[in-house]
């Protein structure tokens, strides 16, 4: 119980009340059961995702693309987020450890995004009672919590002797592959003043780590570790996390 009632102290510093969310990634099905397979389709598929009314706010899930290709919102959402309508984009996704002390299923909460081509960190707002909710959900999955910052690349990054090269540069903790190039894609079509008043929420659950051999065996086994991670049991991993954010953020 200590754990919520710090979140609903730091809840209650907070000066900007959460309205409506942008949730950057595919409908989680266990949010909501009915429908889940059109909602799936329609967040990945649609530039208007798919919206649902949950706890008294619209949350549109809508899935940003593939690397530095990042579809643009419909510009009716385009419109929300400069009415102040949307006043927070969460972003929950799994990416590869940079940190070799990391281990599969660590939640990493990003206080930095950092762009791999200018290596300079995204200015934006973050709320101070997302820290304690993550900390619930790694215990939970009796995983570690991390606070960090996370690397986004435009390319998958596999080998042991990359990953450490790139941890020892950027002193990122994980590397993931669309959250800045989204950002930097919405920031384009946004009023400047409306994009600097977003909260955004960015967290990273771990999917493949730094192997213990540069081999090319260990390097594909791993990969392979990475895909059945994100992809083939991307519900059961990351889905749940999605829900289980939502719901203890919004029924603070």
């Amino acid at each position: 119980m200590a754990g919520f009632h710090s979140i609903q102290k730091a809840a209650a510093m907070s000066n900007i009340p959460i309205k409506n969310i942008l949730f950057v990634r595919k409908y989680p099905k266990f949010l909501d059961k009915t429908l889940v397979l059109k909602k799936q389709l329609q967040s990945i598929v649609s530039s208007r995702g798919v919206t649902t009314h949950y706890a008294g706010h619209d949350i549109t899930f809508l899935f940003p693309g593939y690397g530095k290709r990042q579809r643009i919102p419909h510009p009716a959402i385009i419109e929300e987020l400069n009415s102040g309508r949307i006043t927070d984009i969460v972003d929950i996704g799994a990416g590869g450890a940079l940190d070799p002390t990391l281990k599969r299923g660590d939640l990493i909460l990003s206080i930095d995004d950092i762009p791999f081509d200018t290596l300079q960190p995204l200015k934006v707002k973050r709320r101070k009672e997302v820290k304690d909710i993550v900390q619930i959900l790694a215990n939970k999955k009796q995983r570690h919590f991390f606070e960090g910052k996370i690397l986004t690349s435009a390319r998958i990054v596999t080998s042991k002797e990359e990953r450490i090269s790139l941890y020892e540069k950027t002193q990122c903790s994980i590397v993931q592959m669309e959250h800045c190039w989204f950002l930097r894609a919405l920031q384009n079509v946004m009023r400047p003043q409306s994009f600097s008043e977003l909260c955004v929420t960015h967290i990273e659950i771990v999917a493949d780590v730094v192997q213990q051999k540069n081999t090319f065996l260990a390097n594909f086994i791993e990969f392979v570790h990475g895909i059945n991670y994100c992809i083939l049991r991307n519900q059961h991993n990351i889905g749940q996390v999605k829900s289980d954010f939502l719901k203890l953020w919004l029924q603070i």
